[in-house]
């Protein structure tokens, strides 16, 4: 057989390489004629051959990031750099393992978490090529996302930017197309989105934000079904703030799901003792113990300001009782490591030995260089200080990346009826006898609406975040007439006769389908003063506003609302388990949960006006099981519906900002605080989320 002589040219060098092949026999004899002998052909390979020739020697996930991936819209703009969030390093390194399908990453926010699956992404880009997609809570977070971190990461990146198309059309807000591959962008609830499309890398950002769709799996699970053609080659990275115990997605996929549960362990700067951080071991100026501080009154607002300004928190090496500032602590972390929670073994010492499918890491806020120690041990006392559901929920999910738990215990009647003070019904608090300012900033209402009547409560608020609250006035009426005397055209006085208004009202509007046009009607009629209310349990957001057009009849048939209206659905775990916390302060502490006399019914009765309330405030209880507020003996709660209704109206109104105004001021306006100039609606600009 005739030989045939190739000779590449390099491009650089210019040096010959010869390539001695065979004449393939499908050749027409002509070509084979003239090709035979010594012939020899010049040539060199394209860029893109010696791409598809070249076997790229294997690399980490963390190796490529630092080597290909670039940050733009972060504090700390440029290359990736693993220094600044090593504990990243083992997470994204443990994507890139074979065998491992599923990564749960519980987190606090300032991590880097999101960053890491981003970097996931990129490599799978680059390395490990397959359709991927990005599941987020709703539609706006996803565009966002894809527009402003996914895109311009493969943009800035000259590694991924290579595998773009020419065409603008390929890279949108729900799908961006490569040469070889599509990356889909998807949100909870919609099931067109998560379906029919096969998945090898799944991104869950924001896991327990998400919201389940209709008749359907939920959101979660449509998307992991996406990887099932995918086999033992998929990879689904859960990632997510924990939110409450016993609904929190991320916190059940870390303690159920996953197969091995990571911690990570810092090393000593000066001993060299490995170690678990933990916030027991955080400590600051003038800290005794934990148990002595409430007794020392150091809760005080100051200290917590002191701290937070001068870094004055440290944490409590467990060996040697050395003191870490935050540079300390970086340090720390920088040479500290993952550990398995059961085996002690380190990351892929336990994986090379038990091989799990599925592996979870806990991310806590003191370990992260982007949050300060001092931000921490403020936050706790803010808890401390304000004793609040709210406060409590933050500290947990937001530093320690565990999720909040609420414990109450039955309440009895004896102990609704113990908060009242010697105000009549109808009577507003008067002034602070040593500051002589006005204790009230703000007079609401709330609405419970049942089919032959609506209960209602008017309660007065203080000023500030631990507020005092004081009952002024409860009872039911027949019609919305009645509602509007009884809120509109009343005035509520104090002790030195100052009158006070009804600024705000929330109400019931699916209490019954008999009365829902009756409510709308009166809200559309009361836009600026009177607001929608629906209760939901355990929903991503503690108010959510919804436009609504149309509202249900009593015969199933759908209504048109005249120029729609808002619907604010609210958390009813949440702000019951706000209203059931107040009850416990002492009437003479902070925050304290008040109710007007008890008048007797009549002067021989042995019940007074406030029973009936009573009564009502103890038909719910907590049900630990269920994770859910319950009414075991179905007994009336619509003055308990009431309340909790006050405190998320008060959410809604951002009341704790209203300002503080002196005697003086208030005597020539004759109101306890200034009139809103564009009306209650417009203070909903300043809600806090």
């Amino acid at each position: 057989m005739s030989q045939l002589t190739l000779v590449k040219m390099q491009e650089v060098k210019q040096n010959k390489k010869s390539i001695h092949v065979s004449l393939p026999a499908w050749l027409p004899k002509a070509v084979a004629s003239s090709l035979a002998g010594n012939s020899s052909y010049a040539f060199v390979f394209s860029k893109s051959e010696r791409k598809v020739f070249l076997k790229r020697k294997a690399i980490l996930i963390s190796e490529w990031a630092e080597r290909h991936r670039v940050l733009e819209m972060s504090s700390i703009p440029g290359k990736w750099k693993n220094i600044f969030t090593p504990y990243l390093k083992g997470i994204m390194d443990t994507a890139g393992t074979q065998g491992i399908e599923t990564i749960i990453i519980c987190k606090t926010p300032q991590c880097g978490g999101s960053e890491a699956s981003h970097n996931i992404v990129g490599y799978c880009i680059d390395r490990s090529p397959g359709p991927v997609m990005y599941v987020f809570p709703d539609e706006i977070t996803a565009r966002e996302n894809a527009k402003d971190r996914i895109i311009p990461m493969i943009k800035a990146s000259p590694r991924l930017s290579e595998y773009l198309t020419s065409y603008e059309n390929d890279l949108s807000s729900l799908r961006i197309n490569f040469l070889h591959m599509p990356i889909y962008l998807g949100w909870s609830g919609s099931v067109s989105r998560l379906g029919n499309k096969p998945i090898r890398t799944l991104i869950l950002d924001e896991l327990d934000k998400y919201k389940d769709p209709k008749n359907e799996a939920t959101s979660e699970a449509l998307a992991e079904k996406r990887t099932t053609t995918w086999g033992g080659r998929k990879k689904i990275v859960k990632i997510s703030t924990p939110t409450k115990l016993g609904t929190s997605r991320i916190w059940k996929a870390l303690t159920e799901e996953a197969e091995a549960r990571f911690d990570y362990y810092v090393k000593c700067p000066d001993c060299g003792f490995v170690q678990l951080m933990r916030f027991e071991n955080i400590t600051w100026e003038g800290k005794k113990s934990i148990q002595d501080e409430k007794d020392e009154n150091i809760y005080e607002r100051a200290v917590a300001e002191k701290i937070l300004s001068h870094k004055l928190a440290y944490y409590v090496c467990e060996m040697c009782g050395t003191l870490w500032n935050d540079e300390k602590r970086d340090i720390a972390v920088r040479h500290g490591e993952w550990k398995e929670r059961h085996s002690g073994l380190e990351l892929f010492a336990h994986i090379n030995l038990y091989k799990p499918i599925k592996v979870g890491f806990q991310i806590p806020a003191w370990i992260s260089r982007f949050v300060s120690l001092s931000e921490i041990v403020t936050a706790w006392f803010k808890y401390k200080i304000s004793n609040s559901i709210e406060d409590f929920k933050d500290f947990k999910n937001q530093y320690c990346a565990e999720p909040w738990e609420e414990i109450f215990e039955e309440r009895h009647e004896d102990a609704i009826l113990s908060l009242c003070d010697d105000r009549p019904r109808g009577k507003v608090p008067g002034y602070d006898l040593e500051t002589n300012e006005s204790r009230v900033a703000i007079l609401l209402a709330t609405v419970d609406t049942q089919l032959h009547y609506f209960r209602y409560v008017i309660r007065a608020w203080g000023y500030g975040e631990n507020a005092d609250s004081w009952l002024v006035q409860e009872g039911i009426v027949q019609n919305v007439t009645a509602l509007n005397q009884i809120l509109w055209q009343s005035d509520y006085l104090d002790n030195e006769n100052h009158v006070y208004k009804v600024r705000a009202c929330l109400i019931d509007a699916m209490g019954h389908p008999e009365r829902s046009k009756e409510v709308i009607n009166w809200a559309l009629a009361n836009r600026e003063r009177v607001f929608l209310s629906q209760g939901v349990h355990s929903p991503a957001n503690p108010i959510s506003y919804t436009p609504w057009e149309y509202f249900p009849s009593s015969t199933g048939s759908k209504i048109k609302i005249p120029g729609g209206i808002m619907l604010n659905r609210i958390d009813t775990t949440l702000f019951k388990g706000m209203l059931a916390h107040s009850l416990k302060i002492n009437p003479a502490d902070p925050g304290a949960f008040h109710l007007h006399e008890n008048t007797k019914l009549q002067e021989n009765s042995t019940k007074g006006i406030l029973d009936g309330y009573a009564a009502e405030m103890c038909a719910e209880v907590w049900n630990e099981e269920k994770h859910i507020w319950e009414n075991p003996r179905h007994r009336p709660n619509h003055a308990f519906d009431c309340e909790y209704m006050q405190f998320a109206l008060a959410w809604m109104l951002n009341i704790k900002n209203i300002p503080k105004i002196s005697q003086e001021k208030t005597v020539k306006q004759t109101m306890p605080f200034p009139k809103p100039k564009q009306g209650v609606a417009q203070m909903l600009s300043r809600i806090r989320r």
